[in-house]
């Protein structure tokens, strides 16, 4: 389910999305919003070309305070009125409309910031949620239970014997909401990499869809995958990228060794420290390039670039 509020932790993902090219559509699908919401997000805070996550920020704070203001004002005679019709179970809307001089927002500003207990009178009151015991736990077995091992992989990956058998996996940096993803091909070791600049298993899946349908058919079979969450949309993956998909058992890094290796390449460039939000795709485009350009001694010192095109 799409939901409509875009709160601050989604600003610095927009911006850079808007950066490479997407549209609005395709971020609210991405980061799991309301497409119009989105669109109308983007539109009050510069378009395309002019957002800006500092002046999302300014703006926001600015309408905090023009609505602390209106609060403020509640007071007296309004305030009785409102708590009145409130206990009657007036709706704020209702309230609004009866006494033009109160807006709806303030009303539930109100309640938000200085009256919670006066929620009991809304109709829509957002309590907890108690999950039943164990049901997370039974989900968590049966969605297991659907991935295919690596030990069912046919025997030509496991000798790399062919092109078009991936490894993927992603690599942290300081910012653990912020990472890179990795495919590498066993048998060339070639790389694709991109960043995720949020940890969304649907944003990661769409980035990745993007990344293989630039690569040919017949060189796209299957890819054996690390068991994080940001791998838990695999069935999409698996549907859109047309592979098999695999996955090594936890924590059997082993198990992806071309990966695990490749990976320790990237760090020599972005190291654990590193704060992935300061990187931009240009530069993680030109270590990739670099690294698939770099004659490998188990190729008789032929490039992955090379191999994988020829």
């Amino acid at each position: 389910m799409a939901h409509k509020h875009i709160g601050p932790e989604d600003w610095s993902v927009i911006s850079r999305l808007l950066k490479v090219g997407y549209s609005g559509a395709e971020i609210a699908r991405a980061i799991g919003k309301d497409s119009s919401a989105m669109n109308r997000h983007i539109k009050k805070y510069g378009g395309r070309d002019g957002y800006d996550v500092r002046e999302v920020r300014r703006q926001k704070k600015q309408g905090r305070i023009i609505a602390m203001e209106s609060i403020r004002k509640l007071t007296g005679v309004r305030l009785r009125e409102v708590k009145r019709l409130l206990k009657q179970h007036y709706s704020p809307e209702q309230i609004a409309g009866v006494r033009s001089d109160i807006a709806a927002s303030t009303i539930y500003r109100y309640i938000e910031e200085r009256a919670p207990h006066l929620k009991q009178y809304l109709r829509s009151q957002k309590g907890k949620y108690r999950r039943k015991r164990g049901t997370n736990i039974r989900a968590q077995a049966r969605e297991q239970a659907k991935k295919r091992r690596i030990d069912e992989r046919p025997a030509t990956i496991e000798r790399r014997g062919r092109i078009g058998d991936w490894e993927g996996d992603t690599m942290m940096g300081r910012d653990k909401r912020v990472r890179i993803v990795t495919f590498v091909d066993r048998r060339t070791g070639y790389l694709i990499a991109y960043l995720l600049p949020r940890l969304r298993a649907e944003l990661l899946t769409q980035l990745a869809v993007q990344k293989f349908r630039r690569i040919p058919r017949q060189k796209r079979k299957t890819i054996t995958l690390d068991n994080g969450v940001e791998f838990s949309d695999w069935e999409r993956l698996e549907k859109q990228t047309k592979t098999t998909i695999y996955f090594a058992y936890p924590y059997h890094s082993w198990e992806r060794g071309t990966n695990e290796n490749t990976n320790g390449l990237l760090r020599q460039y972005f190291p654990k420290n590193v704060d992935f939000n300061t990187i931009t795709p240009t530069e993680l485009a030109q270590v990739v390039r670099r690294l698939n350009q770099r004659p490998r001694k188990r190729h008789n010192f032929k490039a992955p670039h090379y191999l994988f095109w020829k």
